[in-house]
């Protein structure tokens, strides 16, 4: 029907009709579904990324218990454990051995030192006095902690 130069088409089927609009609107609900979900991982994987879920080497580790360690060194032995400490002094270095480090220790509410040797290996990192650290460290049978992994805090 043709009404002020409009075209105006005469709808006699309405199942035909409200196919179509199911149809159409099916089609947009799964496209926005699906970006709704690809938008969820994204944030989640981006998420993870910048709070180092992927990259997080010492997880898994046991923390050091400083006191302990200050009491007897033994039962450390053969294990691997992590810190956060301060770098309190440099104790000496010895070529082909590696640089000695005393690290200030905040355990249950007193300060201990721990004795670390970074390794030659790890010879890039050099501490300086009040820098923190987090350090995964392996107990050797004299009682010394060497330095596996090392990360500025």
């Amino acid at each position: 029907m043709w009404r002020w130069g409009f075209n105006f088409p005469q709808l006699t089927d309405t199942t035909n009709l409200l196919f179509v609009t199911r149809r159409a609107a099916g089609k947009t609900n799964g496209l926005l579904l699906g970006g709704i979900i690809a938008g969820v991982a994204i944030l989640t994987l981006a998420g993870a990324w910048f709070l180092g879920g992927f990259s997080d080497s010492f997880r898994g580790i046991d923390k050091i218990d400083a006191a302990a360690y200050a009491e007897s060194a033994k039962p450390f032995q053969g294990g691997t454990y992590q810190f956060e400490g301060v770098v309190d002094s440099d104790l000496g270095f010895e070529r082909g051995v590696g640089r000695l480090i005393a690290f200030e220790v905040t355990s249950s509410s007193r300060h201990h030192f721990l004795p670390v040797l970074i390794p030659e290996k790890l010879s890039k990192i050099n501490p300086q006095k009040g820098q923190s650290y987090r350090v995964m460290v392996n107990g050797r049978n004299s009682g010394l902690l060497v330095v596996e992994a090392i990360q500025k805090i």
